[in-house]
């Protein structure tokens, strides 16, 4: 089964890099920085609610601040989206420069800063992400939260294999790998934040990296290959228009021999 090509921003592994990412992020705020997570808004939710009915009204604050900065960083990137208007690519790149260097200042300035300066700058980020990447091979897509995901593939597992659907059995592989991908960003973050304390925000920094690198190496090859169609297609309109002059000549040349085989016959008349 051939299968279909999508802008590069949309592509599987494009939304690999981006689970990672997430999944980085939420691992390193809740390690270390008060169990609070970047991105996963329902998780705060729910310890915002356990702390409210133990009479922790100090974590209550915790939480509810990194509810709010996750607000006020979608409106910011609303903005932005009506800014760029329909050019997404250069919004991509914009939207992944922007989680770059707020990683960055946060590795620069959490060892001093009190943790909820890092929550905010951390939540702001998780959510330039998510309102920015939200399709996967034209598809409802979410790199932060894996609930949907996951039900998402074990309906494509069920309709893959006992249905004998090839087409969810790709479906059921694709989000395997979103899912996989965030867990393995959780991985390395836990890995990495015993090692490197606060600067462990560096690694889904890396993945931001790893991320643009992929959009634009694969952004260079689509305009070749629209080339390469264009002149398909053009050599196709040529041999067309070569046949149909070829067919114009045929029928000239009929009508000629028909005129001269109707003169023929009035002379000898």
């Amino acid at each position: 089964m051939r299968r279909q090509v999508y802008p590069v921003y949309q592509q599987l592994y494009f939304g690999a890099f981006l689970a990672a990412i997430a999944g980085g992020l939420d691992a390193y705020t809740y390690l270390e920085h008060g169990g609070v997570f970047a991105g996963l808004q329902t998780g705060n939710l729910i310890l915002l609610g356990v702390s409210l009915s133990k009479g922790q009204f100090a974590k209550v604050g915790y939480y509810l601040t990194a509810l709010i900065a996750f607000g006020l960083g979608t409106i910011f990137i609303r903005h932005v989206q009506h800014y760029f208007k329909q050019n997404y690519l250069k919004r991509a790149y914009f939207v992944l420069a922007y989680e770059f260097a707020l990683m960055v200042l946060v590795a620069m300035i959490s060892h001093n800063a009190p943790d909820v300066i890092t929550v905010i700058l951390v939540a702001i980020t998780a959510a330039a992400q998510l309102q920015e990447f939200r399709k996967l091979q034209d598809g409802p897509f979410t790199s932060l939260m894996m609930t949907g995901n996951i039900r998402t593939a074990s309906e494509n597992l069920y309709t893959g294999y006992v249905h004998h659907d090839v087409g969810a059995q790709q479906k059921a592989t694709d989000t395997g790998i979103v899912i996989g991908s965030f867990a393995g960003g959780a991985l390395l973050s836990g890995i990495f934040v015993p090692w490197l304390k606060d600067a462990a925000i560096l690694v889904p920094a890396v993945l931001v990296l790893g991320a643009i690198f992929y959009l634009a190496q694969h952004a260079k090859q689509r305009p070749q290959a629209k080339d390469a169609t264009e002149s398909e297609e053009s050599a196709v309109h040529s041999r067309t228009e070569r046949q149909a002059r070829h067919q114009d000549d045929s029928a000239s040349d009929d009508i000629e021999v028909t005129h001269e085989t109707r003169a023929g016959r009035r002379h000898k008349l």
